[in-house]
């Protein structure tokens, strides 16, 4: 017999594979037993389970629809889930189901969590990614505007040091630097030697890295395929650059 004012629930199950257990990661059979009994505990009436095989990344999982419209409709007061993963992966759905639900008077709980705490979980991260994003937007922006006017930014590559004339940062060769940068060149090109040997090479003649300890082979490569050094600025596209410490007017 059914109390009067009862509250009706959905249970919503999911796990992406057929096999697929483990923590937070239940059986289906495992989800609804925990469903009914958390029904029971709290006098709610178990009216229909749904049930998806399938990614909680995708929004158009079949019966995940189908239960949000069904409950929209009225036809729930409660959806009841073993933990909030299973309703969605995805933090933005996951928010605006609960607060599309939660203004038609549906609740979702979990059996196995602190929804509320999952919740807040989700808006920190939301948050904190839409704030990381429009600061990336910010940099961005900077940077191309300050490309745009062929002004210096960042660290100052192998060859170079940063200077400052007035108010302007400029890039000037650093000319221990330079020389080695000439050297790596020559070795590459006239030697025909590769990143490693030229590493061993210059190791052996006394040569050291800006770090003050011996060149490694990857340390090689990143500096000869530098744009700067070929005469190119490149943030995202090729800008201009002074001339190379490695160019043949300097050696």
């Amino acid at each position: 017999m059914v109390a009067i004012g009862s509250k009706t629930a959905f249970f919503y199950g999911r796990v992406s594979t057929e096999n697929q257990a483990g923590a937070n990661h239940a059986s289906l059979e495992t989800q609804e037993a925990r469903a009914r009994a958390y029904c029971d505990a709290n006098g709610y009436v178990f009216a229909h389970a749904f049930i998806d095989v399938q990614s909680g990344r995708r929004d158009d999982r079949t019966q995940y629809r189908l239960m949000v419209d069904r409950a929209l409709a009225g036809e729930a007061d409660v959806i009841v889930v073993q933990f909030l993963d299973r309703f969605g992966r995805k933090p933005r759905e996951i928010l605006r189901r609960y607060w599309d639900l939660e203004e038609r008077g549906v609740a979702i709980v979990a059996t196995d969590e602190d929804v509320s705490e999952e919740l807040m979980l989700l808006m920190r991260a939301g948050l904190a990614g839409a704030e990381s994003r429009r600061t990336s937007e910010r940099v961005r922006s900077y940077m191309a505007s300050r490309a745009a006017k062929g002004i210096h930014f960042g660290r100052a590559p192998y060859g170079y040091r940063r200077t400052k004339i007035n108010d302007e940062v400029t890039w000037a060769q650093e000319p221990a630097e330079a020389e080695t940068v000439r050297e790596m060149f020559r070795l590459s090109t006239e030697e025909n030697l590769g990143h490693k040997s030229v590493s061993d090479r210059l190791n052996a003649m006394g040569y050291i890295s800006r770090t003050e300890r011996p060149f490694a082979a990857y340390t090689i490569q990143h500096i000869l395929t530098n744009p700067a050094l070929a005469g190119r600025w490149s943030t995202g596209r090729p800008r201009r650059w002074q001339a190379s410490p490695s160019s043949s007017s300097q050696r």
